[in-house]
């Protein structure tokens, strides 16, 4: 089923969705907490009002005077919301509620008239209706039984030691019919202002994680075993209709709502996610559904008018959401991800540039719109044999080719000036970025969340840092060119090793352009991983060996071709391959921190060559002319050298 389809059938899958089409009003913490009470009413009037009113006739007259009471409080404070386009129409909406509500107007036309104007609240006033971070079940169940048993029973169902004196009852958590009409986010709120009239307190001094972990507890009580068991396996087999759920969707949509629309499989997976969310992360899905997320509010922002939060949310999606990726998608369909790749790129220059918002709202629906079919490819199964192999193959070598032509390039050069005390730096420069590498995937696995900004700001960072380097390793080397100049050096020096200056350039040379490969290609090779079986695993880590071997080769052949070299041709080929290498890490350090936001996107008509750093960008082409322009000053010197020396000491003649 198409976005397009699935946004006809109901406007209520994704409230980032609606933010798209209204324009925001960024209301203040007051303005939330107002918007937040209005919601909480609502939701009490969808669920509860059909336990007071049957056939137009009041089964209770206690509750259905609360219910007309939460309808014209509910009026009074949508008029003291801030001003917005659609805030007349919600004013009616909310007249009109209340009127059905004196005319004891049937249960459903109530509970979907609520539903519709929370949502649409929700969009116009940004309130936000989703946890930060996926809840902690275990925190959960401890907090349930400190807080919770007491009145609600150990099990859910509304008995527990305090429940006989308490005058309304507490809620059922295990009455199916009921919980089917409450929302995750309803429940949330309940637990953080309490319900007036009751014994219900609010739950202020819980944070908010504590109580979104509360909230999903509360709504899985009524699911059985078998129930949830169906939702894994449909879940697993991508065996639902509509879009995939996110975090949004699963606090703000009730059971009822997606039975309704989507049939009994997609609740079935809903209810499962609920008591499984962790299941929306470690999905090999998770991170295209977070990118689609993350679009749709740097679109909310946008619209706003808060472009700061825009192209962080932008800078997000791509790094966070579709990066991780890019991998797996091209083994099976390379021009996509190609297209992905310009559209968000696209996105993040509008965002900079501040072009109208309807400009960016067709580019965020382009990006949207592939992102699904690259969805729907993912979906359709694992990698083959070939294209672990293949895809398992082309990280390595992308990402270790340059790392060993610089250590190849500098070893052989310690070795062929006959330096090789210096050899314990260099090893000990790539040995401590490989154990730094390994630390920084282990932490950022078991201990920290490492943004993808923050990752590519240190690639950036340590990119640009080995080309300053390498521009004066190879103005040294370029300088020592000639045999004279090198015999002179060795002369001054005869006895003694390398200059300091000279050994550490060398070390840190090797550390960073070791370093700055290694994150990445862990990272590269865990989404990988998600894509095979064991059938196919066996090729990813062939893959991975045969690049290893691929690239000692190269790295061998380079240093042994170099030892073989003539003095000067030795230090003239090693001066350029290192400038080659100054000239493409400055490329790749500024555009990883254009993906990281820190520096501006121009985009220009040019050629693309990742690999060397070329990219279509005018930062990124301006600073690579710069480095060339840097090069070609520096190598200058010792040719200017040379020919004073030649006039200072012209040959003698021979008689």
């Amino acid at each position: 089923m198409s976005f397009t389809s699935i946004r006809m059938i109901s406007a209520a899958i994704s409230v980032s969705f609606l933010i798209l089409l209204m324009p925001a009003a960024h209301a203040d913490e007051a303005s939330e907490r107002e918007a937040q009470s209005i919601l909480h009413m609502l939701d009490y009037l969808s669920v509860d009002y059909g336990g007071s009113v049957l056939f137009g006739k009041i089964l209770n007259e206690g509750e259905y005077q609360e219910q007309a009471e939460f309808a014209a409080q509910s009026v009074k404070l949508i008029n003291r919301l801030p001003e917005h386009p659609l805030l007349a129409n919600m004013i009616k909406d909310a007249q009109k509620l209340a009127v059905n509500i004196g005319d004891k107007a049937p249960a459903e036309e109530v509970s979907a008239a609520a539903q519709a104007l929370r949502r649409n609240i929700i969009a116009a006033y940004h309130v936000p209706v989703s946890p930060r971070q996926v809840p902690e079940s275990q925190r959960a169940v401890v907090l349930y039984q400190q807080l919770c048993v007491k009145c609600h029973g150990a099990e859910g169902y509304g008995n527990g030691p305090e429940s006989e004196t308490l005058n309304p009852k507490p809620a059922n958590f295990r009455d199916a019919t009921r919980m089917g009409k409450r929302s995750v986010y309803g429940l949330y709120s309940t637990i953080s202002l309490g319900v007036a009239g009751t014994a219900m307190p609010g739950f202020p001094q819980l944070s908010d994680d504590e109580r979104w972990a509360l909230a999903f507890l509360a709504s899985n009580f009524h699911n059985l075993p078998e129930r949830l068991d169906l939702g894994r396996r449909l879940w697993e087999k991508r065996d639902f209709q509509g879009a995939i759920p996110n975090l949004v969707a699963l606090t703000t949509l009730t059971a009822n709502e997606v039975g309704i629309n989507y049939g009994d499989n997609t609740r079935a997976v809903f209810e499962y996610l609920r008591a499984e969310p962790r299941a929306l992360i470690t999905s090999r899905h998770a991170t295209l559904i977070f990118a689609t997320e993350q679009l749709d509010h740097a679109m909310a922002r946008y619209r706003a008018g808060d472009k700061s939060e825009a192209q962080r949310f932008a800078i997000a999606a791509y790094l966070e959401g579709f990066e991780p990726m890019e991998i797996s998608l091209i083994s099976l369909n390379a021009q996509l991800r190609l297209d992905i790749e310009r559209e968000m790129m696209a996105i993040r220059q509008l965002i900079y540039g501040g072009a109208p918002a309807e400009a960016l709202a067709i580019k965020v629906e382009s990006a949207k719109e592939l992102l699904r079919q690259a969805d729907e490819l993912l979906r359709e199964g694992k990698l083959t044999i070939t294209g672990a192999f293949i895809s398992s193959l082309f990280v390595l070598l992308r990402e270790g080719l340059e790392a060993i032509l610089v250590l190849a390039a500098v070893i052989a050069f310690v070795v062929k000036s006959g330096q090789r005390s210096a050899l314990v730096y260099i090893h000990a420069g790539w040995g401590g970025a490989l154990m730094l590498g390994i630390l920084t995937w282990m932490a950022a696995t078991w201990l920290v969340d490492i943004s993808g900004a923050g990752r590519e700001i240190t690639s950036g960072v340590t990119a640009l840092i080995a080309s300053a380097m390498l521009i004066y390793v190879g103005f040294w080397l370029h300088d020592k060119t000639h045999a004279r100049a090198w015999q002179k050096f060795l002369k001054d020096k005869v006895g003694a090793a390398l200059e300091k200056k000279t050994v550490w350039a060398l070390a840190l040379i090797s550390f960073f352009a070791v370093y700055r490969e290694i994150f990445e290609t862990v990272l590269f090779y865990q989404a990988l991983w998600t894509q095979t079986t064991e059938d196919t695993r066996p090729a990813l880590l062939s893959g991975i060996l045969t690049a290893g071997l691929t690239l000692l080769a190269i790295g061998w052949g380079l240093f042994r071709f170099g030892i073989r070299l003539p003095l000067g041709a030795f230090f003239s080929a090693t001066s350029i391959l290192l400038a080659i290498m100054a000239v493409i890490f400055a490329g790749q350090g500024v555009a990883s921190l254009q993906e990281a936001g820190i520096v501006a996107i121009s985009p220009v008509n040019f050629i693309s060559l990742p690999m060397l750093g070329v990219l279509p960008t005018t930062e990124t082409l301006l600073t690579q002319v710069a480095v060339i322009g840097i090069l070609f000053l520096c190598y200058r010197i010792p040719l200017r050298r040379q020919r004073s020396e030649q006039i200072d000491n012209p040959p003698t003649s021979r008689a």
